[in-house]
């Protein structure tokens, strides 16, 4: 394969890698701010966490979401409540 192939190869991987990372630390802000908006306000539905979201003009991602509420040592599921006859799993800040 001649140089420029594989420096061009590089380089887009190098672009992509780049990328890939500011995806990654805006996920970990969004979900930074999941956690705290559940300190301030829990316990909260994942109905009430999207609303949040929205009123706060963010994007609303199920995967940030999922990361904040299963991966976050400092988040717990502390139950289920019943609203308009379906079950919502509750989440708490435990920290």
């Amino acid at each position: 394969m001649p140089y420029q192939q594989l420096y061009t190869i590089a380089e887009n991987t190098q672009t992509m890698r780049s990328r890939w990372t500011e995806e990654r630390r805006q996920n970990r802000i969004q979900a930074d701010w999941i956690v705290a908006w559940l300190r301030d306000n829990g316990p909260a539905t994942i109905r009430d966490i999207v609303r949040a979201l929205e009123v706060a003009g963010r994007d609303v991602k199920a995967h940030i979401i999922r990361r904040a509420l299963q991966k976050s040592q400092f988040i717990e599921k502390t139950g289920e409540i019943e609203i308009e006859g379906e079950v919502h799993s509750q989440y708490e800040f435990i920290g």
